[in-house]
């Protein structure tokens, strides 16, 4: 067939695709659906809703649960991805609450069923590296390291996206409690988490 549509690849996701135009579908007079957009974490993401979902509302979401470890966030998905949905855009930001007590091992194995439950979904999907935290002993710093480490590397083989902070969050903008963010530190976290929506759709 002549004029074949070829497929368009998608930004930070790896061996995801584009779906494309329904066969009989016209690029020039059918309007483009918007696809959906979730953000789905920790207590970290509180703020972030208006600098995120301020260019579509009706499309993006951002779902915030404060206290929820990765095992949370597993269970929650099932509610926030509608059959409807067709390719949506996926970014989690999850495992700093895992950090406090649970071992790599433990860590990693919930990541992995994490992963499972995010492939029945079709969606493209970003994962948001685990900030540093301050004052809670040198175990849990070194832990988030090995986890981002991992989660890099994880990502990479299984099609997903990774968002690395790198060192944007290290010094100045840590609550007193060491481990959300101030005021100056939630503006540039939610920033970032925008830029990545808007160049992952775009």
């Amino acid at each position: 067939m002549s004029g074949a549509r070829k497929q368009k690849e998608t930004p930070l996701v790896g061996r995801h695709e584009m779906r494309c135009p329904e066969v009989g579908s016209s690029t020039t007079t059918t309007p483009k659906r918007r696809r959906r957009v979730v953000v789905v974490g920790d207590s970290l993401l509180r703020g972030t809703e208006s600098s995120i979902c301020r260019p579509d509302r009706e499309n993006r979401e951002v779902c915030c649960l404060p206290g929820a470890k990765i095992r949370d966030v597993t269970e929650r998905l099932p509610r926030l991805i509608k059959p409807s949905d067709r390719y949506p855009f996926l970014l989690l930001h999850v495992g700093t609450n895992d950090t406090a007590k649970n071992d790599l091992e433990r860590i990693t194995a919930d990541y992995v069923a994490l992963g499972r439950r995010i492939k029945e979904l079709e969606a493209q999907v970003v994962f948001s590296s685990i900030l540093p935290v301050e004052g809670k002993g040198l175990g849990r710093e070194r832990r988030i390291v090995e986890v981002n480490e991992w989660l890099r590397r994880w990502c990479r083989r299984e099609g997903f996206g990774f968002f690395d902070h790198g060192m944007v969050f290290q010094e100045g903008v840590l609550g007193r409690d060491g481990l959300h963010l101030t005021k100056r530190g939630k503006s540039i976290f939610a920033s970032r988490l925008a830029n990545l929506v808007r160049r992952a759709l775009n």
